[in-house]
């Protein structure tokens, strides 16, 4: 949709119907999904008509986007009639931000407002409202402590913020998924619905404080992807990141670990949380040290 609102046009300078021939905005130019999901809009209201295409006598959901010239698209229902116009203009906003498809998908009209931030991420309170009661206290737990070393909080999805830190710009020390269906997740953990993400990467100088953490912490940590051989002429790893690896020692054996997936916590546990609330606590300790 946000494809479609965002490279469209009002149709007869009206504001029911949107005309859209080809990617027109020059801030957003991802491709339209192939017809068999393009078309599947039909099935929640949305109405498409005056299909110009190369193929005529080809039924649209066996056209490619490709053959699609032109289409006019509305909205059937007599209690919503400004949907389309709600569409252009939630759009037309999101392009202007730094993730358009991450503001769209989250559905705040607040990443407007002239003093959000690039990224604009909504109140803890919003995010983590359908999580159940344990997992929402764990969340709240990890939000406060981060706010409270000063972390910078920016929308990173549908159903994710990342917490930079205060004192490096731009370097992110976490990031908390919360949602009803987590993407990532599978369906034997269906009833997880929240994860973190800590960007542990001076660990190598509190690795010690492992020996304090559940098992399941321990071994997020120790299962997390080894990090690929760096490419000789581009310093990158195997999964295209300028990582370097994360270097630490654990009982006289070391890790390499990629950037990538280090480290994701699935453990709700009250002595995991308690793990996390520290190891963050000796992550912000080295980062400012290191200022």
């Amino acid at each position: 949709m946000l494809m479609i609102g965002a490279n469209a046009v009002f149709e007869n300078d009206g504001m029911a119907s949107l005309v859209y021939s080809g990617k027109t905005n020059k801030k957003y130019k991802r491709n339209m999904p192939a017809t068999q999901y393009l078309f599947e809009l039909e099935k929640f209201g949305f109405v498409f008509y005056d299909i110009i295409t190369m193929k005529e006598e080809t039924p649209k959901n066996k056209l490619s986007i490709k053959d699609i010239n032109q289409f006019n698209i509305s909205y059937n229902s007599d209690d919503f009639n400004d949907v389309m116009f709600g569409l252009k203009l939630f759009s037309d906003i999101c392009v202007k931000q730094t993730s358009p498809l991450a503001c769209f998908l989250i559905g705040d009209i607040r990443v407007a407002f002239s003093n959000a931030p690039k990224l604009y991420a909504p109140p803890a309170d919003e995010l983590f409202y359908l999580l159940p009661e344990g997992q929402k206290k764990a969340a709240f737990a990890i939000h406060e402590k981060l706010e409270k070393i000063g972390c910078i909080r920016e929308l990173e999805g549908e159903n994710a913020v990342k917490y930079k830190h205060a004192k490096h710009k731009g370097q992110v020390i976490a990031t908390i998924w919360a949602g009803e269906r987590l993407w990532f997740l599978p369906d034997s953990e269906k009833e997880q619905k929240v994860v973190f993400k800590l960007n542990l990467r001076n660990i190598g100088k509190y690795a010690d404080y492992l020996y304090n953490c559940t098992e399941l912490v321990r071994k997020s940590i120790f299962e997390t992807d080894l990090c690929g051989l760096a490419d000789s002429k581009t310093g990158k790893c195997g999964y295209g990141q300028n990582c370097g690896g994360i270097v630490f020692r654990y009982k006289e054996k070391t890790y390499v670990k990629c950037t990538r997936y280090f480290c994701m916590f699935k453990d709700l546990s009250e002595k995991a949380i308690k793990n996390y609330i520290m190891l963050i606590e000796l992550e912000d300790k080295e980062l400012k040290e290191g200022v």
